[in-house]
């Protein structure tokens, strides 16, 4: 599938004969809208386990799936890898996969469809409706880019990946909508309200979709979750927040159609809500 005149398919298909890792993300990461050290970490050991097996990962063989669950289960101290940490891994390597077919260089994607255990869903309490708006009066207060971010995350049930993956062009103001990773969303006024001051820096309505630029400057998912743990600080929200319990509270709190919140696939969307019903319901009766 590479094409000799492009130089970029070639380079990639030259990186991944040598397992040269680090090239391959380095070529790939607008493309992946990851942090350039959480794709090598879930990359790294079906990489390791392919040069060692001399396997080619861009022509695996007929038995792929049953070869990856050694790699995306095994940790580095020989033991068995958590459910999440197992789908995480496979996750990444199936968009690398995504994107080497928008690229041409595969035809399909050989990692689909690979068996993977259940998610863990974490027990952690949701926090109430007023400490969420205590939190975002905090945010509202002390920083714009925080404040639009946990007002995404709250009011549309945002993941942490696509909220830092968006940019300015998948957003319409005209029409109050933007464009995520499946669906098109409906933008609530707050959230409208929250990025106005961020389009404002960004150049106004005229040039941000133009440049193409990111919506939010934060450096990673890291650098989103140490403002949010020290804004958590600053209102004595105790357990302090994370991003996925906020989308859990925005799914027991805005309960909408699927693609409202991100979801195009309705029994996902039933899952996460049920969950968060649950984690709400043991909340109450504690």
């Amino acid at each position: 599938m590479t094409h000799p005149t492009d130089e970029r398919a070639l380079k990639l298909t030259q990186a991944f004969r040598a397992y040269h890792l680090e090239q391959i993300v380095g070529m790939l990461r607008g493309e992946l809208h990851r942090p350039v050290a959480q794709l090598q970490a879930n990359l790294r050991p079906v990489f390791d386990a392919a040069q060692l097996a001399g396997l080619d990962l861009l022509r695996p063989p007929p038995d792929f799936h049953d070869w990856l669950q050694t790699p995306l289960r095994v940790t580095q101290t020989g033991g068995v890898a958590r459910a999440n940490t197992i789908r995480a891994r496979y996750a990444t390597l199936k968009q690398l996969y995504d994107v080497l077919i928008g690229l041409e260089l595969l035809g399909s994607n050989p990692a689909h469809g690979c068996p993977m255990p259940p998610p863990e869903h974490s027990q952690a309490p949701l926090p109430g409706v007023g400490d969420i708006q205590r939190l975002l009066a905090e945010a509202q207060a002390t920083d714009d880019q925080l404040f639009a971010a946990l007002t995404l995350i709250y009011r549309q049930a945002f993941q942490l990946t696509e909220l830092l993956a968006l940019r300015w062009s998948a957003v319409d103001f005209s029409r109050a909508q933007l464009m995520r990773a499946r669906t098109i969303t409906a933008l609530h006024p707050a959230s409208l309200s929250a990025l106005t001051p961020l389009l404002s820096q960004a150049g106004g309505p005229l040039h941000a979709p133009q440049r193409g630029q990111h919506v939010f400057a934060f450096k990673n998912a890291d650098d989103l979750r140490l403002h949010l743990w020290k804004t958590c600080q600053a209102v004595n929200l105790s357990p302090a927040a994370g991003p996925r319990e906020l989308r859990l509270a925005s799914l027991r709190d805005f309960p909408q159609a699927p693609p409202g919140s991100g979801f195009s696939n309705p029994q996902a969307y039933e899952r996460a809500l049920r969950h968060a019903a649950a984690l709400a319901e043991q909340h109450r009766a504690k």
